[in-house]
Formats: C-alpha cells, structure tokens, sequence
C-alpha cells in the first residue's frame, strides 16, 4: 500500500516538473486551442491534491472491521453503464464529423495510457486496503471504481471539447458528480472512496495526455484560433460543487459514541458580484454523512445521515493575475436533516441545525467563461441524536444528546462565469 502510494506521488511530481517543458513542445500546434495558456500543472496538482488526501483520510478514518446491522444490497444497472458515458463522448463526437482536440491515434493513446494507468491503480489500492462497503457486502470500498471511470472520462471531455464550449466541461463533471453522490446514496461507498476515485480519474487522465503530447508533440492537432481571456475580475458565475466534510471531535451519549465519519458534500452555487471585489454567493446542496455507533468498543454502521443545506456567503476576491484569484468569505445557513430510519429505530437524528463557515480558496481560469476552485473552510453547526434500546445497535437504554460541533471542509468546484 505504502509503495504503492509513493510510486504514485513520485508520478504526480515528475508531471508537475515536466508540465511546463510539454507545454513549451506542443504550444506551436497547441496555441490554436483556448486552454493553451493555462498552467499544465494545476490540473495535474488538484487531482494529486485530491486522491492524495483523501488516500490518507480512507487509511485511517474508517474502520477495518465493523458490524452491519442492515445488509440489504441493491444493484445498480443505472451507474453501471453511465460510468463510460463521458469517456464515450469525445469519439461519438468525433465519428458524428464535430472537431476534438486530438487526431484518432492521438487520443487513442492518451485516453488508453490514462485508462491503463487508472484501472491499475484503482485495482491495486482495491487489494490492498480491503476495505468494506457500508452495505456489508464486499472488501472492495476503496477507492470508487465508478468514480474513477466517471471523472476521467470528464476530464478527457473537457480536454477534448473543452475549446469548443465550456458547458461539455460541465456537463461531464456534474454527471460525474451525480454518480459519485449515487454509489454513497445507495450505501455502495463511503465519500472518501468517491473522492479519492475522482482524483485518481483525473489524475490518470492528465498523466495520459502528458505522455501523449510527449509522443506526438505537433502532430495531430486540431483546435480552433485561440482567444486571449478577458482582463480577470470578480465575476458573476454558475458553479458545481462537490467536497468532503471532516467532523472534529466525538460525540458522546451515556456508554456510545456516536462516530461521523467524513462525510461527501455536492451542491450548486451561484454568485453575484457586487463590485470589483465584493459579492454575494448563494448555495444549495447536500451533504451525507456516515455513522457508526460505537457501545464500548462494539462498533455498528448505522446509515448515511442525509442533510439539506442551503447557505448565504459575502465573499471578497483578490486577483493575483489573469488567471489565478485568491477568495475569502463567512456564511451563514441551516441543514434539514432527513429522518435516519435506522433498524428499530435505534437512533434519531434532530430535523435541523444553523450553521456558521468561513473558507479561503483560490480560482484558477481555464478558459474565457469556465474556471476551477479550490478551498478549505472550518464550520460550526449544532446536533442532536436519541439512543434507543436496540438489539441491532447494542443499546440498552434511551439517551439524548445535543449540543455543538465543527468540521474542516475541503471542496473543489467548476464555475461557468458570466
């Protein structure tokens, strides 16, 4: 596991090293297509970041070994099959006559080298950390599979397409998401498996077309003329979100302790600007949450608590060049919490909390309307969670808690700016 993950690292900083060489070689081709001026490496450094972190969270936040008080499996022919569905786009484009960035052998190559280096590593980590699915029924938890498949297929679409229109981008990364959020719904993954699933995708893919453009260097190219950016500022945006949620501290009632494991976040965001710095940005999303109860070292897996969130956030943006900004922002909101309907009705949940975050992030421009964010936060919300006696959960008495608690937040979302 551990070689493993160095073998990775050592991967991840060679392309950062190289990123700017490679694009120096492909630029006079390259320069007809509109990502060409932007820094190779960032992407490469957020799917790092990305399955880096959550490697380690996966490691050592879930348990090896638990019970599971509900084994009911439920397949999932849906997610099955639209797995492939972006890695599929850009050649069904291609055979329908529209332009991609990449001639046939060209992205034959980059998307097979990525797909090899990706299944690779997602097997491996399969097998050496056999971690168990939140349903019981396998050791095959971590990472995401799906996840995987999903979001290296988004990134070769907006790699491919990407010049053409942001929205291939975005429409590829929120299918993405959808199918992420559905294998943690549906009890299949905890989030840190999809999370790390979605870095190891879009690390793959980048890798792929770094050795791609290694290869080919001029050679089958095809792009429209570029397009400088606009002069960079607080813009206006549409943006997708998808995160993890890390709970601080425990919660105690009587002789359990009610564990939150970290918990999968996803959710839209608009923003208005107010100014040349100021605005205003308003969010709706949902963030599930695993528990696991834990009665003098007998730990059960209750279920995913499904929260509805919706939050308002002042924000204030800083630019650092035409495409890197710098953002800071304090908001307020509440979380409907949904009914747990755990076995026996062994615990409850409370309907709701307000919640307070501050974050601080960076913006990073693709292209002229469609950018990527990424930034860490720190939240306090409030909870509350009822015991009853239960044979499923190993209680024996009826106990309330309540009080406060707070979470590190780590999110990365793409934004179409108007």
């Amino acid at each position: 596991m551990r070689v493993l993950l160095i073998i990775i690292l050592t991967l991840g900083s060679h392309l950062v090293g190289r990123g700017a060489e490679v694009a120096d070689s492909v630029a006079a081709a390259d320069s007809a297509c509109v990502s060409a001026g932007v820094p190779g490496w960032v992407p490469g450094m957020v799917g790092g970041g990305v399955m880096t972190a959550s490697a380690l969270v996966g490691r050592y936040a879930y348990p090896r070994h638990y019970d599971v008080a509900d084994r009911r499996v439920r397949p999932d022919r849906g997610t099955d099959y639209l797995q492939y569905a972006p890695l599929a786009l850009p050649w069904v484009m291609k055979l329908a006559g529209q332009p991609t960035r990449s001639g046939w052998g060209r992205m034959a190559v980059s998307q097979g080298v990525a797909t090899a280096v990706m299944v690779g590593v997602v097997k491996g980590l399969k097998s050496g950390v056999k971690s168990m699915r939140p349903d019981g029924s396998d050791y095959n938890s971590f990472p995401s599979g799906h996840s995987a498949w999903a979001f290296m297929g988004a990134t070769m679409v907006a790699k491919e397409l990407g010049w053409r229109s942001p929205w291939y981008g975005i429409g590829a990364y929120a299918l993405a998401t959808g199918i992420a959020v559905e294998r943690v719904v549906d009890g299949h993954h905890q989030p840190v498996d999809v999370m790390a699933g979605a870095g190891i995708g879009i690390m793959a893919a980048e890798l792929g077309y770094f050795i791609g453009d290694l290869m080919f260097k001029n050679c089958q190219i095809d792009c429209r003329e570029k397009q400088g950016l606009r002069l960079n500022d607080n813009f206006s945006y549409l943006a997708l979100e998808t995160g993890l949620s890390l709970p601080l501290g425990r919660i105690s009632a009587g002789d359990a302790i009610v564990e939150r494991m970290p918990a999968l976040s996803a959710g839209l965001r608009g923003g208005w600007a107010i100014d040349d710095n100021w605005g205003l940005g308003v969010e709706i999303g949902l963030l599930k949450t695993p528990l696991i109860l834990n009665v003098k070292h007998d730990r059960t897996y209750v279920k995913n608590l499904s929260s509805l969130g919706a939050f308002v956030s002042p924000y204030y943006s800083y630019v650092v060049s035409n495409h890197i900004s710098l953002t800071g922002e304090v908001g307020v909101g509440y979380y409907h919490q949904f009914a747990l309907n755990a076995l026996e009705n062994g615990i409850e949940a409370g309907s709701g909390t307000p919640a307070g975050r501050v974050g601080i992030g960076a913006v990073v421009r693709m292209s002229e309307h469609f950018s990527a964010k990424a930034t860490v936060g720190y939240e306090v919300s409030g909870y509350k969670f009822t015991l009853h006696p239960s044979s499923a959960y190993h209680t024996t008495e009826s106990v309330t808690t309540r009080g406060v608690t707070s979470a590190l937040l780590v999110n990365i979302s793409s934004r179409y700016e108007f």
